[in-house]
């Protein structure tokens, strides 16, 4: 089935993580693995910014980059991935934010409660390179 909405967003990471979810909420402090949950919030070890062996390129530093798929869906699709997380947070303005202390997207969600699904084809303890996340209503969750 075809996303309600996609996005892919691709950037340095100069924090080394990512942050999903309400830009209000408070944030976890502590990963275990490359995944932290809090209270309406999801935290993502990513690969650091400054994770390549740096060097001038005119006048500029080449940044190491992490990439999120985020889909928002009708219904629960398969995924061949690994699950790192399967959570519900609320989202009452129907809309979550995806980013760090340097730059936030926000990205609308399909409910005042959406099932957050964090995904990966592999697991590097240093951060992840591509993340994947599902948006689900909570209407549709199995989980909770």
């Amino acid at each position: 089935m075809q996303p309600i909405a996609e996005v892919t967003f691709t950037r340095p990471w100069h924090w080394g993580i990512a942050i999903v979810g309400d830009p209000a909420a408070g944030v976890p402090t502590e990963l275990d693995g490359v995944v932290a949950v809090g209270r309406d919030v999801v935290t993502v070890s990513v690969r650091h910014a400054q994770d390549v062996e740096a060097e001038r390129c005119e006048g500029d530093w080449s940044w190491a980059t992490a990439t999120f798929h985020v889909r928002s869906l009708a219904q629960e699709e398969a995924i061949d991935r690994l699950v790192l997380c399967d959570v519900q947070i609320a989202t009452p303005g129907q809309s979550l934010a995806l980013g760090d202390a340097d730059v936030t997207v926000h990205l609308p969600t399909p409910g005042l409660r959406t099932r957050v699904v964090v995904s990966a084809d592999e697991i590097d303890p240093t951060g992840l390179e591509h993340v994947w996340i599902d948006l689900l209503g909570a209407d549709d969750a199995r989980r909770g």
